[in-house]
């Protein structure tokens, strides 16, 4: 799948359909090279092939395959900001927090489509550098979701109300800049029912 074509579903808002197809390659992937092990040791040796030379291309293809998967998914977690809204008393605030991060990302992403080449075309180094460039401005991204969550976290009176909280960040709670953060609430959680 082209990178024109990834970009394409991302702006069409079927982002979800981009991360099915990228699992499905690296899926097909995987197990073209496992079926090749396989029948090389049921050979018995008898083919003389250096393993890394033969998949050196495959194997920068998986490896782009999972980057591009990556930032698939990281847009599917995010979009989810979108319709996220925060009661409490500092509700109202940390609702244009979000709003504000989610104005960003969708910033950051649609800067990294801007990129004049094809994303999937393994010969181009520069992706390396303008991945980077996007994981780091998604990071910053995170620490600041991470201290909104945990500023609700700490607004919520009742232990529903922080399980509901929690519940409307699924997908975003496993990335771990943010689990990093929302660890010291979990205790929170536990003392409770002691």
């Amino acid at each position: 799948m082209p990178g024109p074509a990834i970009f394409q579903l991302i702006s069409s808002e079927e982002t979800y359909e981009a991360c099915e197809k990228l699992a499905t390659t690296i899926d097909v992937c995987t197990k073209f090279k496992d079926a090749y092990f396989e029948y090389k040791a049921k050979a018995e040796n008898t083919w003389k092939l250096t393993t890394n030379a033969l998949f050196v291309r495959l194997d920068s293809f998986l490896e782009r395959c999972h980057d591009i998967l990556h930032l698939t998914m990281t847009i599917v977690q995010f979009n989810k900001l979108a319709k996220i809204e925060l009661g409490g008393t500092k509700g109202k605030s940390l609702t244009e927090t979000l709003n504000q991060i989610f104005v960003e990302f969708k910033k950051t992403v649609e800067q990294f489509q801007q990129l004049n080449y094809d994303i999937m075309d393994i010969e181009i180094k520069q992706f390396d550098d303008d991945f980077y460039e996007f994981r780091s401005k998604i990071k910053e991204l995170e620490r600041r979701l991470a201290s909104v969550i945990t500023q609700g976290f700490d607004d919520c009176d009742t232990i529903h109300g922080r399980f509901k909280l929690l519940d409307s960040f699924e997908g975003l709670l496993n990335r771990p800049i943010i689990q990093d953060e929302l660890e010291k609430k979990h205790i929170v959680l536990l003392d409770f029912y002691k």
